[in-house]
């Protein structure tokens, strides 16, 4: 793929990337730096998404992607602090923020494809290498441990 080509996938889907990487690493630097990385694999392995299909293999890249930063920071915890989001101060909206990042990363992921990017859950499938049975189980235990949390977090 030659360089104009992925200056114009990144100048249409950059900021998808960013939110999905966002939801897997939970730090804005971390997921600005995986924002580059994947452009920069996209652009070195040459390959040629098919038409109307870049979203979806820009999805594949950034979740393999991040799973493969998350074990290496397991394998290798990171003694730095992370940098605190900037808050929201909108009522609910804390807890709601809380509440998904108290979830394991792959419901995190699946929640914020499906919720927040408008992926179906065969392109979530196909996006993070599961069954489309795997995405509505995902969901589902993810939207029951947010219930749980909210519930919790509740007067």
């Amino acid at each position: 793929m030659d360089r104009g080509e992925v200056l114009r996938l990144y100048d249409a889907w950059a900021d998808d990337v960013y939110r999905l990487a966002y939801s897997f690493l939970l730090n804005p630097a971390d997921a600005q730096d995986a924002v580059q990385e994947v452009f920069l694999r996209l652009l070195q392995k040459n390959c040629t998404p098919m038409p109307g299909r870049e979203r979806a293999l820009l999805a594949r890249i950034t979740a393999n992607y991040c799973k493969d930063c998350l074990r290496r920071a397991r394998r290798r915890p990171d003694p730095a602090e992370q940098e605190p989001a900037a808050p929201d101060t909108t009522p609910g909206r804390l807890e709601l923020r809380a509440a998904l990042q108290a979830l394991p990363p792959g419901y995190r992921a699946v929640v914020h494809l499906y919720y927040y990017a408008g992926y179906t859950p065969q392109e979530i499938a196909a996006a993070l290498g599961l069954t489309r049975s795997g995405v509505y189980m995902r969901l589902t235990r993810a939207r029951r441990l947010l219930g749980d949390f909210l519930k919790e977090g509740s007067p």
